[in-house]
């Protein structure tokens, strides 16, 4: 009984008090950027909606104290006016009190969820206590039920893109320092608010693949590429995931996608180097494991050109030559041994024996390396031009012998060195 006496002694001062000062005439705001707390239909007639015009005439007015106390009058004497609920979020929000003002915005809301003044008030409020998202999310709301306020609509989308930079940056933030399921979680909400933008999906594909999820990251890569297809970026992602996974043909046609639209040196060594592995790899076993040889033999050496240079070869196959071979008819590299020896590079005995299990000596392979240049320079008169000439003196092969002109060439040329001793 004492407190409800109390409070009725507080309302009437605060009313003789307002009630001796006239509303003043405003004729520049004060706050004209404040959004001005309607009354709503069903309230509209009532003596707080009368007495509201004047409180925000005093707060338009700059007489913020004067504004306060009608305020709080019809706040404790009509209960469900909300509209003075707002009046109030607006006027401590002039004083720098954002807290305050939310808590008096809110209020208004959860009275009427539909209150646009309330609506923007807490947005604005929010801002102010930095909860961006939420500010956000109350513009919004009043957006959807007021489309004709254009400043919100601009606020609205600064927010956004805000918004959408620091998660960017978040994302990045925690891929870079190896939080990846903290990256792709981030990166999977930003594109569930963006889901057409095709950098997303290529930097959440990165995360991916980081995570050793190939599926996911090449999903993602995809998308990014129909969204994007002028982006090299996406095509190298691509790229080194069918790499990574063994597929090279489809790589390769990932990174000459790359070459076309951002040509660089290291984009065809790496095209060069996957298309050699793919060349290796169609190879039958037995020319794979020459490498690991202390000696070759003539058909393995045969094998070694005929697959190395089949272009260089065909050149010379195109002349037509014709050679009989009589003991390579059960060998594995047989196409190879025809095409070395109608070219000329390699050739057979009087009895048209090429003797592919012969080991081939320095001497030999001197010769035939000297054949393969003689093809090159048939086809580019250049090379012949600028290689390298001299005469060098060896030890067990005097000038006169009728291999050392090839043995000179080689060795000048750098293809071949000098065993020491």
């Amino acid at each position: 009984m004492t407190r409800t006496i109390l409070r009725a002694v507080l309302i009437a001062a605060l009313l003789v008090a307002g009630c001796s000062v006239r509303p003043p005439v405003v004729t520049s705001p004060a706050y004209p950027d404040y959004l001005y707390p309607t009354v709503p239909a069903e309230l509209l007639g009532s003596p707080a909606a009368r007495r509201l015009d004047d409180a925000w005439a005093f707060f338009q007015a700059g007489d913020l104290a004067n504004a306060e106390r009608r305020y709080v009058v019809l706040v404790e004497t009509s209960p469900g006016f909300y509209p003075a609920e707002a009046g109030l979020g607006w006027l401590h929000l002039a004083r720098g009190d954002a807290r305050a003002a939310e808590l008096h915005f809110g209020r208004a809301v959860a009275a009427s969820t539909d209150y646009v003044p309330a609506l923007v008030g807490r947005g604005e409020a929010l801002l102010a206590l930095d909860d961006s998202e939420a500010a956000l999310r109350s513009f919004e709301a009043a957006l959807a039920l007021d489309a004709g306020l254009s400043h919100i609509g601009r606020a609205v989308e600064q927010l956004r893109f805000t918004l959408v930079s620091q998660r960017i940056t978040a994302a990045r933030e925690h891929a870079a320092a190896g939080r990846l399921p903290a990256a792709r979680a981030a990166y999977e909400q930003l594109i569930a608010g963006s889901p057409d933008s095709a950098f997303l999906h290529l930097e959440l594909g990165r995360v991916e693949r980081d995570l050793e999820d190939a599926a996911a990251a090449l999903g993602h890569v995809q998308r990014a590429i129909e969204l994007d297809p002028s982006d090299p970026a996406a095509f190298r992602l691509e790229g080194e995931l069918h790499a990574a996974a063994g597929d090279l043909a489809v790589a390769i046609a990932a990174f000459e996608r790359v070459d076309r639209l951002a040509p660089s040196d290291e984009v065809t060594r790496q095209l060069e180097q996957w298309r050699e592995q793919l060349r290796l790899a169609a190879l039958p076993p037995e020319i794979r494991a020459i490498s690991g040889q202390a000696m070759v033999t003539r058909g393995e050496l045969a094998a070694l050109i005929g697959s190395r240079f089949a272009d260089l070869l065909a050149v010379s196959l195109d002349e037509g030559r014709t050679v009989i071979v009589t003991d390579t008819r059960d060998h594995w590299a047989q196409g190879w041994i025809l095409d070395v020896t109608r070219s000329g590079v390699m050739g057979v005995d009087a009895a048209y024996r090429f003797d592919p299990a012969r080991t081939v000596r320095r001497a030999d392979l001197a010769e035939i390396v000297s054949a393969l240049l003689d093809l090159l320079a048939a086809g580019d008169p250049g090379v012949a031009a600028r290689w390298p000439s001299g005469q060098p003196v060896f030890s067990d092969m005097p000038a006169c012998h009728l291999r050392y002109a090839s043995a000179a060439r080689v060795v000048s040329g750098g293809v071949m060195g000098v065993l020491e001793g």
